[in-house]
């Protein structure tokens, strides 16, 4: 878990510096949650991680968030089921590399990709241009690296959804 933790230290690092380098574009802020709309996954070690987390949380809040697991919006994958009513993540401090990398734009063998409430009225290739956007396809490299190495120790599935954190086992 420490190359987990190294890792989210880094990419929260190139955040933040994006986020500045990026600022005149973005409109991301607390209760923006247009990012949190879709059925997610994530790797076996951040279900881990996220587990870790739930279980320090208050028996009620564990338990509201499992009830979650039967609401509509988050069976149909319309939203993601950390979001709070009032648009905030509730496992914010250890939500997903994905989670933390939207807002700035990103870079991937496809192209540049950014939220469409960002970077208003710029084309791809000038996108492309602005400091701070971020390698995801590397990203996502290092961290099924990680991953890898972590499933060395702890097999199961390599992916999971995110409401496998949920569950009641002990976090490794």
């Amino acid at each position: 878990m420490s190359e987990y933790h190294a890792l989210l230290a880094k990419v929260d690092a190139f955040q933040a510096q994006a986020e500045v380098a990026q600022a005149p574009w973005l409109t991301c802020k607390r209760g923006c949650d247009g990012c949190c709309r879709l059925r997610r996954t994530a790797w076996a070690v951040e279900i881990n991680h996220l587990r870790a987390h739930i279980q320090t949380l208050a028996a009620e809040r564990q338990a509201e968030l499992r009830a979650r697991r039967h609401d509509p919006p988050v069976v149909a994958g319309q939203r993601c089921i950390f979001l709070d009513a009032n648009g905030s993540c509730a496992v914010y401090a250890a939500r997903p590399v994905i989670c933390r990398t939207h807002g700035p734009a990103v870079q991937t063998d496809r192209g540049t990709s950014w939220c469409h409430l960002n970077f208003v009225g710029l084309t791809e290739p000038e996108v492309a241009q602005v400091p701070g956007v971020l390698d995801l396809t590397r990203l996502n490299t290092l961290l099924s690296v990680v991953n890898t190495r972590y499933q060395a120790h702890h097999p199961g599935p390599a992916r999971q959804p995110l409401d496998a954190a949920l569950d009641e086992e002990k976090p490794i």
